[in-house]
Protein backbone atom coordinates (compact mmCIF):
# COMPACT_ATOMS: atom_id res chain seq x y z
CA UNK A 1 0.00 0.00 0.00
CA UNK A 2 2.77 2.47 0.94
CA UNK A 3 4.78 1.71 -2.21
CA UNK A 4 1.79 2.76 -4.29
CA UNK A 5 2.26 6.41 -3.24
CA UNK A 6 6.05 6.46 -3.61
CA UNK A 7 6.07 7.53 -7.30
CA UNK A 8 3.70 10.41 -6.52
CA UNK A 9 5.81 11.50 -3.58
CA UNK A 10 8.96 11.44 -5.73
CA UNK A 11 7.23 13.49 -8.43
CA UNK A 12 6.11 16.14 -5.92
CA UNK A 13 9.62 16.31 -4.43
CA UNK A 14 11.17 16.78 -7.87
CA UNK A 15 8.69 19.49 -8.82
CA UNK A 16 9.12 21.56 -5.67
CA UNK A 17 12.57 20.51 -4.45
CA UNK A 18 14.56 21.59 -7.50
CA UNK A 19 15.14 25.10 -8.73
CA UNK A 20 14.31 25.74 -12.33
CA UNK A 21 16.31 28.04 -14.58
CA UNK A 22 14.31 31.10 -15.62
CA UNK A 23 14.91 34.41 -17.32
CA UNK A 24 15.17 37.14 -14.71
CA UNK A 25 15.63 40.87 -15.02
CA UNK A 26 18.32 42.24 -12.70
CA UNK A 27 18.21 45.91 -11.70
CA UNK A 28 21.87 46.91 -11.47
CA UNK A 29 21.23 50.07 -9.45
CA UNK A 30 21.10 47.88 -6.30
CA UNK A 31 24.74 46.83 -6.76
CA UNK A 32 28.22 48.40 -6.94
CA UNK A 33 30.45 48.58 -10.00
CA UNK A 34 33.69 46.73 -9.24
CA UNK A 35 37.00 48.48 -9.54
CA UNK A 36 39.44 45.90 -10.83
CA UNK A 37 43.07 45.91 -9.77
CA UNK A 38 45.37 44.37 -12.35
CA UNK A 39 47.56 41.56 -11.15
CA UNK A 40 49.62 40.99 -14.23
CA UNK A 41 50.33 42.41 -17.67
CA UNK A 42 49.41 40.24 -20.66
CA UNK A 43 50.20 41.47 -24.17
CA UNK A 44 50.41 45.13 -23.08
CA UNK A 45 47.08 44.96 -21.22
CA UNK A 46 46.28 44.63 -17.53
CA UNK A 47 44.73 41.37 -16.36
CA UNK A 48 42.74 40.77 -13.19
CA UNK A 49 42.62 37.11 -12.18
CA UNK A 50 39.36 35.45 -11.04
CA UNK A 51 38.20 31.93 -10.25
CA UNK A 52 34.77 30.96 -11.61
CA UNK A 53 32.44 29.67 -8.89
CA UNK A 54 29.27 29.31 -10.99
CA UNK A 55 28.31 29.90 -14.61
CA UNK A 56 24.82 30.71 -15.87
CA UNK A 57 24.67 30.83 -19.68
CA UNK A 58 21.71 32.70 -21.11
CA UNK A 59 19.07 30.28 -22.37
CA UNK A 60 17.28 32.75 -24.64
CA UNK A 61 18.34 33.43 -28.21
CA UNK A 62 20.74 36.37 -28.36
CA UNK A 63 19.92 39.37 -30.50
CA UNK A 64 16.39 39.93 -29.21
CA UNK A 65 15.27 43.34 -28.00
CA UNK A 66 16.15 42.46 -24.38
CA UNK A 67 19.58 43.15 -22.85
CA UNK A 68 20.75 39.56 -22.38
CA UNK A 69 23.97 38.40 -20.73
CA UNK A 70 25.77 35.32 -19.51
CA UNK A 71 26.53 35.46 -15.80
CA UNK A 72 29.72 34.26 -14.13
CA UNK A 73 29.89 34.26 -10.34
CA UNK A 74 33.58 34.66 -9.59
CA UNK A 75 36.02 35.07 -6.75
CA UNK A 76 38.65 37.76 -7.19
CA UNK A 77 42.08 36.23 -6.75
CA UNK A 78 43.65 39.34 -5.23
CA UNK A 79 40.93 40.24 -2.70
CA UNK A 80 38.86 37.07 -2.31
CA UNK A 81 35.68 39.09 -2.94
CA UNK A 82 32.73 37.67 -4.86
CA UNK A 83 32.31 39.34 -8.24
CA UNK A 84 29.34 39.03 -10.62
CA UNK A 85 30.60 39.21 -14.20
CA UNK A 86 28.03 39.92 -16.90
CA UNK A 87 29.47 38.82 -20.25
CA UNK A 88 28.24 39.23 -23.80
CA UNK A 89 25.34 37.01 -24.67
CA UNK A 90 26.63 34.33 -27.01
CA UNK A 91 26.30 30.63 -27.52
CA UNK A 92 27.11 28.59 -24.45
CA UNK A 93 30.87 28.35 -24.39
CA UNK A 94 32.97 25.59 -23.03
CA UNK A 95 35.23 26.51 -20.16
CA UNK A 96 38.65 24.87 -20.43
CA UNK A 97 39.15 25.56 -16.70
CA UNK A 98 37.63 27.67 -13.95
CA UNK A 99 40.72 28.81 -12.01
CA UNK A 100 42.99 31.70 -12.96
CA UNK A 101 40.75 33.24 -15.63
CA UNK A 102 41.59 36.78 -16.83
CA UNK A 103 39.46 39.90 -16.99
CA UNK A 104 41.39 42.10 -19.38
CA UNK A 105 41.32 45.85 -18.73
CA UNK A 106 40.45 46.58 -22.38
CA UNK A 107 37.46 44.21 -22.24
CA UNK A 108 35.72 45.98 -19.35
CA UNK A 109 32.71 47.86 -20.65
CA UNK A 110 32.25 51.41 -19.39
CA UNK A 111 28.68 51.89 -20.68
CA UNK A 112 25.99 49.36 -19.90
CA UNK A 113 22.23 49.19 -19.25
CA UNK A 114 20.53 49.74 -15.89
CA UNK A 115 18.82 46.37 -16.22
CA UNK A 116 20.05 43.08 -17.61
CA UNK A 117 18.32 39.74 -18.27
CA UNK A 118 20.06 36.53 -17.17
CA UNK A 119 19.06 32.86 -16.91
CA UNK A 120 19.36 31.83 -13.26
CA UNK A 121 17.65 29.40 -10.85
CA UNK A 122 14.50 30.58 -9.06
CA UNK A 123 16.30 30.73 -5.73
CA UNK A 124 19.39 32.59 -7.01
CA UNK A 125 19.97 35.89 -5.21
CA UNK A 126 22.61 38.56 -5.73
CA UNK A 127 23.01 40.34 -2.39
CA UNK A 128 22.41 44.10 -2.29
CA UNK A 129 25.65 46.01 -2.59
CA UNK A 130 27.40 43.14 -4.40
CA UNK A 131 30.16 44.04 -6.87
CA UNK A 132 29.60 43.52 -10.59
CA UNK A 133 31.33 44.22 -13.86
CA UNK A 134 30.53 43.96 -17.56
CA UNK A 135 33.35 42.15 -19.32
CA UNK A 136 34.20 39.05 -21.26
CA UNK A 137 36.58 36.56 -19.69
CA UNK A 138 39.80 35.31 -21.22
CA UNK A 139 41.20 31.83 -20.70
CA UNK A 140 44.98 31.85 -21.04
CA UNK A 141 46.13 28.39 -22.02
CA UNK A 142 49.82 27.45 -21.90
Amino acid sequence: MKIKFLPYLCFVFLMFGCSQIKQRKINLEEFRIAKMKPETIVAQDSCSIVDIIEYFPNKEKCGTSKQLANLYVCKEDLTGDTLYVFADCDAERSMPFDKGVCIMGNDIKRKFPKEIVVSVPDDFVIPKGAKYIFSNLLWLVD
